[in-house]
């Protein structure tokens, strides 16, 4: 899924006059297709061939029918490019080949129309079709498709494209196939992320004129004029879209730059950056243009006037759905392509435990780097972001413009104008109810009108619901998708996965071709797609007033589609589908009021960063508690989490403090046999131990060995483990026979309990060995960045 496949054909007639510019002409359009760099793709048929070159009649229509019967069964995407002799008859267009013979009849010739017809309706499956024909009489087979090709095409529900070199005119010197080649490899400044067909019948038309190129397009309803996103032909290689070329936000970039009118206010950013501000914001209402400000700061081309080549390094544009940890990771991947020596600097291993994931990922590699030439940073609409993400990044901008290390970083942020930030230079902007890429850019009513004033909890109770009517105007089919894209639009970017086993769910399109065929037809709503009709698809609905809440079974489409396309055992991977999961899964859940299981998803899915987990449960324990009482379980597990992780971020005595706090709270709340109040007790002995309190977490753990055989058994895990960590403390109190004798009493049950290779046998085998002084050193620290602690455990 998600594979673009190309087919090239040359093919001459023997009987006709030969083609100069065949096969070189035709070679061009396969080298550009099939270039990992350039279009993407890879060979349509089985044996690797790149394209066919003067076939004849059977082996031309075995090979397509290849084509597309493997692009079905994959769903992948076909391109089929044909050059070369054309003719028609009674209105028919007909391929030639080698073989054809006179009069062109559907024996001897490639019945082009017909026979896609037949294919099409035969193998549904295929995700896509884009015809490239530059042949003699071309445009009678594009007039031929509109025509002939929408029944099938409309029953099937597929999308297709076509671009012809000719409107019923000879095409006989290769200037369409010669030039579509070159703009594909080159790209063009005034085109978009990605080269599509109908920004090539323009600049065709342009660079060939002795021909008219034609462009049909259909989205598997009706016929349209700009054609499916994911149907491109290239990527845009030109100096002024190659920086940002794989880019998660090059579609918004696109989207927010078209038709786009440079500003006093714009000069005025480029000149305070240029003559030394380290800080500028960007200030005004929603609907003043302050986005599409940003969006032209990144892709100086639309203002060269004003703004200079390469003007920003990187670039965010923020959402309600991205933590402070992804955007510092998405942030560090630009400076990454950006700035030479960045990746060298990012090689380090020595992180304090205090460190969160904008000191890892970002300010810690620039300091390394020293004073090179200027660094300019842009956040758009930080006033998205969810509290406490949004005050940690505005404090990471002000220490990052303050510090005399980093002179060479300056930071642009656009926010609303409740927004005050100390020390930044401010550029106002007039209010414009302007259109931006074609949509009417209103107030986004959830926003906070006030600095600080996010409240999840109000925004969840309000009744968006009522604002469905867009939906009605839809097809049922693309409904499903609809709804689910306005749920997730202030979430940012959902995977085409996700979406579609969420649809699958909800009653609509089941895969991802199927999906792609309802974002089609939702263009006009403003859906935005990065990496458009690939496996790294994802996208957003940008277009319309407000997002809605969704009912309850809704989010639960969404939450379990997650859990689906993002499985917990894969958390380590930074896929679209897991960096998706982390920052909303746990969100869904708890829309769908599946409370326990929106706490679990937090357990499931920890950060790497012991700061951001801290963060993170520090957020959520407030959220919990609002919800569901000061003493509730749920409340509870939240307050021993965020101790536990407030361990692991490098304070100790803080934790210790935050779980003697709770623990009054959780004997009176939880029964004496629950698991949660024997962590907790776990979690209090081991940090006394590593405080160098061992005599108290000495009979603290013994008391907690006696206490948890009596609630959960002898040869429990929990039971197990505090007999371990009893015979470390005796160890520590300065009685090495006795806790010598302690691990080796215990570690043959452990063994038969648990296996030899069980990280807590191993553990017991661990002491044993250092008590008997075959282990020059002691075992590792117990608060580490990224390994489980004995009190780690307080993480489940």
């Amino acid at each position: 899924m998600g594979e673009r496949r190309a087919l090239v054909i040359a093919s001459q007639c023997a009987s006709l006059n030969l083609l100069s510019f065949l096969p070189e002409a035709a070679k061009d359009v396969a080298e550009a297709l099939l270039d990992p760099e350039v279009g993407g793709c890879v060979p349509a048929l089985a044996d690797g061939r790149r394209m066919l070159v003067d076939p004849t009649m059977v082996e031309l229509d075995d090979a397509v029918a290849e084509a597309f019967e493997r692009a079905s069964e994959d769903e992948a995407t076909l391109f089929i490019a044909l050059v070369g002799h054309g003719d028609y008859a009674d209105d028919d267009f007909y391929f030639l080949t080698k073989d054809t013979t006179d009069p062109v009849n559907s024996r001897n010739s490639f019945l082009l129309a017909q026979r896609i017809k037949e294919l099409l309706g035969r193998y549904s499956l295929l995700d896509g079709l884009v015809i490239l024909l530059d042949t003699c009489h071309a445009g009678i087979a594009a007039q031929q498709a509109a025509t002939r090709w929408i029944r099938i095409v409309g029953e099937a529900g597929k999308r297709f494209e076509v671009l012809t070199a000719s409107d019923e005119r000879t095409a006989a010197d290769g200037c369409f196939s010669r030039s579509l080649a070159k703009i594909l490899r080159a790209g063009r400044p005034e085109l978009g992320e990605r080269v599509r067909c109908p920004d090539l019948k323009r600049v065709i038309g342009g660079l060939c004129p002795t021909q008219t190129a034609v462009h049909l397009s259909f989205d598997g309803v009706r016929t349209v004029e700009k054609g499916d996103e994911g149907l491109w032909l290239a990527l845009n290689n030109s100096d002024v879209w190659r920086p940002l070329l794989g880019h998660p936000a090059a579609a918004e970039i696109e989207r927010l730059n078209s038709g786009y009118r440079p500003t006093p206010e714009l000069g005025k950013v480029v000149g305070h950056l240029l003559t030394g501000a380290r800080y500028v914001q960007v200030r005004g209402m929603p609907g003043s243009g302050a986005s599409s400000l940003v969006a032209a700061l990144a892709r100086p081309a639309v203002a060269e006037q004003v703004i200079p080549p390469r003007f920003l390094q990187a670039v965010l544009f923020l959402s309600s759905g991205m933590s402070f940890e992804q955007l510092a990771d998405e942030l560090a991947w630009q400076l990454r392509r950006n700035i030479p020596g960045f990746a060298e600097a990012e090689q380090s291993d020595d992180e304090a435990l205090d460190a969160s994931a904008f000191d890892r990922a970002v300010l810690r590699p620039l300091r390394a780097l020293g004073k090179l030439s200027p660094i300019r940073i842009a956040f758009d609409d930080v006033d998205s972001l969810a509290e406490p993400d949004r005050s940690r990044l505005l404090a990471a901008t002000q220490e990052m413009t303050a510090d005399p290390e980093l002179g060479q970083v300056a930071v642009v942020v656009s926010s609303g104008t409740w927004t005050t930030i100390p020390g930044a230079t401010v550029i106002a902007l007039p209010f414009r109810a302007h259109e931006i890429g074609g949509l009417t850019r209103e107030p986004d009513d959830s926003r906070p009108i006030v600095e600080g004033a996010t409240a999840p909890e109000e925004a969840e109770e309000a009744d968006w619901e009522s604002d469905a009517e867009p939906e009605e105007v839809v097809e049922d089919s693309t409904r499903v998708v609809l709804r689910l894209l306005r749920i997730t639009a202030k979430r940012g970017l959902v995977p085409i996965g996700i979406l579609a086993a969420a649809s699958r769910r909800a009653g609509g399109p089941e895969r991802p071709s199927t999906v792609r065929d309802a974002l089609a037809r939702l263009g006009r709503f403003g859906v935005e797609r990065s990496s458009p009709g690939t496996d790294a698809e994802q996208v957003k609905l940008a277009g319309l007033r407000a997002g809605l809440r969704g009912s309850s079974a809704w989010q639960g489409f969404l939450a379990d589609a997650t859990r689906e396309m993002a499985p917990v055992e894969d958390n380590a991977r930074k896929t679209p589908e897991q960096v998706y999961a982390r920052a909303s899964e746990a969100e869904h859940l708890w829309l769908a009021g599946r409370y326990e299981e929106a706490v679990l998803s937090l357990e499931d899915r920890p950060s790497e960063i012991p700061v951001e987990n801290r963060e993170r449960w520090a957020k959520w324990l407030a959220r919990v508690s609002g919800k569901r009482g000061a003493t509730d379980p749920l409340t509870l597990k939240c307050r021993a989490r965020l101790a536990t992780w407030t361990g692991k971020a490098g304070d100790p005595a803080s934790a210790l403090a935050q779980f003697l706090d709770l623990l009054p709270t959780a004997q009176g709340g939880l029964r004496a046999t629950d698991r949660e109040l024997l962590i907790i007790r776990n979690n209090i002995a081991y940090l006394l131990m590593e405080l160098g309190r061992h005599e108290e977490a000495k009979v603290a753990f013994l008391t907690l060995a006696a206490d948890s055989a009596e609630a959960v058994g002898e040869t429990d895990r929990e039971t197990i483990h505090a007999r371990h960590l009893f015979a470390v403390a005796t160890g520590k109190c300065g009685d090495r026979e006795e806790s010598l004798r302690l691990s080796q009493e215990l570690f043959p049950v452990a063994e038969r309990l648990f296996g030899i290779d069980d990280e807590l046998v191993v553990k017991i085998g661990t002491n044993i060995v250092f008590w008997s002084g075959e282990m020059a050193h002691p075992p590792p620290k117990f608060w580490t960045s990224t390994g489980e602690s004995e009190s780690s455990r307080g993480g489940r």
